[in-house]
């Protein structure tokens, strides 16, 4: 029978890996004994939760309490390979709060490729259980069973989707048009840098104005940009770039407290503390940018063609855009 994904949610808030893998997904318990591996004079300890047909789920759960970085996941990534060639691994937190799960795509011919999930037991793990019911292995299949077909379902469930491909390469070429029209940085390489933060910017602020955390408007760039143009004139000083977009950025979601003149600038918006807003170093060095607003105009084109949901919802059409997504656009 096909699993439960309410007992699939639950598993995944109360930590049941065991409970997961062993009982709703159909997989085998692991031989005992864990697996050490040295990261840059710290060891961390993964424990076999679950096995089949040799692809392995580890748990690594670090003694401090603090899920590894990036950079640290990827380094035990792969001294994992040498455990278990095809393999999954879950991270926790000391708290029980938030996860992480790791896959690699390894393909013959391909660079390896990782996919990261994360979750929070605050969130409803609807997206993440999603994935997961492609997991699942019944007894009618175990006699004809491989690795492939396990590494097959592995990849099915984390691999990035044809939408989110889709979105990307759309994306490249979004950016490619977009960073013609930054002005004022000398070096190549750094408007084409300069381009992708402020698309990473704008595609983050997209999620939270159609929550309408933006002064309660879902199209609040869109709307501000007509409203700036109509009262300076088109493309006249570059009004929206410089005269709200970097305020905006860096004073309204960047810091606190604001004066009464910002509030009537920008509206009711929240500060974010997370540093994407903060003034960028290119931003420090070059002090004379410029972005025409038909730039903008071409990127909310752009995106207002997909849906922009901010909660885990799986996606159900070709035009809709999660978080996940914005996780592998940053990733590129």
């Amino acid at each position: 029978m096909p699993p439960d994904r309410g007992r699939i949610r639950q598993a995944l808030k109360e930590f049941d890996f065991d409970g997961l893998f062993i009982e709703e997904l159909g997989w085998d318990r692991p031989p005992t004994g864990t697996v050490e591996v040295s990261v840059d004079g710290s060891t961390y300890r993964l424990a076999p939760v679950a096995h089949k047909r040799g692809m392995v789920v580890f748990l690594c759960a670090p003694s401090n309490g603090t899920i590894p970085n990036h950079p640290t996941r990827s380094k035990i990534e792969r001294q994992a390979t040498k455990a278990a060639h095809e393999h999954i691994i879950i991270y926790t937190d000391g708290g029980k709060e938030t996860q992480i799960w790791q896959w690699v795509r390894r393909e013959p011919g391909r660079p390896t490729a990782s996919r990261q999930h994360s979750f929070h037991r605050s969130q409803s793990g609807e997206a993440l259980a999603q994935k997961l019911e492609a997991l699942a292995f019944e007894l009618s299949e175990e006699d004809s069973l491989t690795i492939a077909a396990v590494a097959g379902r592995a990849r099915h469930a984390f691999d990035v989707d044809r939408v989110t491909k889709r979105f990307y390469d759309r994306f490249k070429s979004e950016h490619a048009d977009f960073f013609k029209f930054v002005t004022g940085i000398q070096s190549l390489g750094d408007r084409e840098w300069y381009a992708s933060v402020m698309l990473n910017r704008l595609m983050f602020v997209y999620f939270i104005q159609k929550k309408g955390f933006l002064d309660g408007d879902t199209d609040y760039l869109r709307n501000r940009l007509r409203a700036m143009q109509q009262r300076s004139g088109k493309d006249n000083f570059f009004s929206f770039y410089r005269h709200f977009l970097l305020r905006l950025f860096h004073e309204g979601l960047g810091q606190r407290p604001r004066t009464s003149a910002l509030d009537e600038l920008l509206g009711k918006v929240p500060y974010l503390n997370g540093g994407l807003f903060d003034v960028h170093e290119l931003e420090a060095q070059n002090t004379a940018i410029e972005i025409a607003d038909e730039a903008f105009e071409k990127v909310f084109d752009f995106f207002d063609a997909y849906q922009w949901h901010l909660d885990e919802r799986p996606l159900r059409t070709d035009n809709e855009i999660n978080p996940d997504v914005l996780g592998y656009i940053f990733e590129k």
